[in-house]
């Protein structure tokens, strides 16, 4: 006989068909806990279906009658009239539940189906389990019939973002939504602690009701999504890559600084837009943004690099600095700049507003810089109204001209938004150059007054 044991349903599903892989033809138990119970109602069609028992366990009195593992256990087990020296093999599917630590403590050998989870996601990969019994497996897990959605779909795993204010949390998929996936092909299959109001939020999105192991999305469905979006749900990465045609995917900041991807957007729009035959580089960015951009806007391949001495001639650089020191490299830039050739096109996003480009007070910089504004707007609301800039150096009077000259705009549906990017005339131009020196200066002050606090600090503490 063999003894299974799970806590969640992933780890459910893992037994269920680990059984039917290795132990098919033998007797098999399962315990659940009593969390399992209650979050699957229908665990009972389970029994002589593909378990020949099942045993459910109340955690809940280890905290309410302050009980020890052992004794709790033990005294499970003999109610129960559970010999565990009667089964050949006990396979746990959690390494630090109550029963795996009486089991430890007791010193009682079992599996960890952890350790198996990769042999069990590669013949759930070959489709090497039978097709009868994947549809049995989607029945218990409540999906009777395949789901229907529209061709060429983007399923959205979300997740619980427990850094993010409610506000935040909406805003960010609000967001990601708007700039790459058109809604009509939008599914999303929320992460079980998620509780945010998908359907009204995405009105014309399918949203996933049912609650199954990720694990089973391949199978889910009548038309396989073409793509899989996430921002930082770990399934992609554990069991479903490879299973579709295209995968999206975030840095594990962008959480923290999400709202720098209008820049982002603004920025490839205007590589698009007018620049087709230049290689393109970014240093200190977030480059998996600026890929999900760019490979929908013109396809090309974004190349990093560490150190500016490897950008070749006739280039676009973007630039960030969301990960480095300011004043410390503002001066290699500066000489960077100084020495370039004339076809190349610096991209400053300035999503923190440290002005890397200035190198203070060499302020002449700012004669090859050209502000891009974006404009901001409610859609619902005239008067909410902002801005925010990026600067483009480029040596080429005409070149800045172009630049300036390219109008366009977006409308986000699901933020009730819409930014818009339009042609400035040469006063305007003038005042975004001042406010940009002026902020630039200050930031730059506001360092060396830092620098110059710590330094007497460090003084302070010599003397004394």
């Amino acid at each position: 006989m063999i003894l299974y044991h799970a806590v969640t349903t992933s780890q459910l599903l893992y037994c269920i068909i680990y059984k039917e892989l290795f132990h098919k033809e033998q007797v098999c138990y399962i315990l659940l806990s009593n969390f399992m119970k209650e979050k699957f109602l229908q665990f009972k069609q389970m029994e002589g279906l593909f378990f020949d028992k099942i045993f459910v366990f109340n955690t809940d009195e280890f905290y309410s009658n302050d009980i020890n593992t052992n004794e709790g256990i033990g005294k499970y087990l003999i109610d129960n009239k559970i010999n565990l020296q009667e089964f050949s093999d006990i396979i746990a599917g959690s390494s630090n539940s109550h029963f795996e630590i009486y089991l430890v403590e007791n010193k009682i050998n079992f599996t960890f189906l952890k350790e198996a989870s990769r042999l069990i996601r590669h013949d759930i990969a070959e489709r090497k389990l039978d097709s009868g019994f994947i549809e049995k497996v989607l029945v218990l897990f409540g999906i009777d019939q395949k789901i229907q959605i529209n061709e060429n779909s983007t399923i959205l795993l979300t997740q619980h973002f427990s850094n993010l204010t409610f506000e935040e949390h909406k805003k960010i998929y609000q967001l990601v939504v708007d700039y790459l996936v058109p809604e009509t092909r939008l599914v999303i299959y929320p992460h079980p602690d998620d509780l945010m109001f998908y359907d009204a939020l995405f009105p014309k999105a399918t949203v996933i009701k049912k609650n199954f192991p990720s694990e089973l999305i391949p199978f889910a469905f009548a038309k396989k999504p073409q793509t899989v979006m996430t921002i930082t749900s770990t399934s992609i990465n554990n069991h479903l890559m490879g299973y579709f045609e295209n995968c999206i995917t975030f840095s594990t900041d962008f959480e923290r600084y999400f709202t720098i991807t209008h820049k982002y957007y603004c920025a490839v729009k205007v590589i698009s837009e007018l620049f087709e035959d230049y290689e393109i580089y970014e240093l200190n960015s977030d480059k998996l943004l600026l890929e999900n951009f760019s490979g929908n806007q013109f396809g090309k391949s974004i190349n990093s690099v560490n150190h500016l001495s490897q950008i070749p001639k006739k280039s676009i650089v973007i630039i960030d600095d969301i990960s480095c020191d300011t004043f410390t490299e503002s001066n290699e830039i500066y000489n960077f700049l100084t020495s370039l050739d004339e076809e190349s096109i610096i991209i400053f996003l300035n999503s923190n507003k440290r002005y890397l480009f200035y190198n203070y007070p060499n302020k002449e910089v700012f004669e090859s810089i050209m502000p891009i504004e974006i404009l901001h707007s409610s859609t619902i609301d005239e008067t909410e109204k902002y801005s925010n800039t990026f600067f483009i150096f480029s040596k080429r009077k005409d070149t800045r001209n172009m630049i300036n000259d390219l109008t366009f705009e977006k409308t986000l549906r699901s933020s009730k938004e819409r930014i818009k990017v339009e042609a400035m005339s040469e006063e305007q131009l003038r005042i975004k150059v001042l406010e940009g020196i002026l902020e630039a200066t200050e930031k730059r002050l506001e360092h060396y007054i830092k620098l110059e606090l710590e330094l007497r600090e460090k003084l302070n503490l010599k003397m004394t």
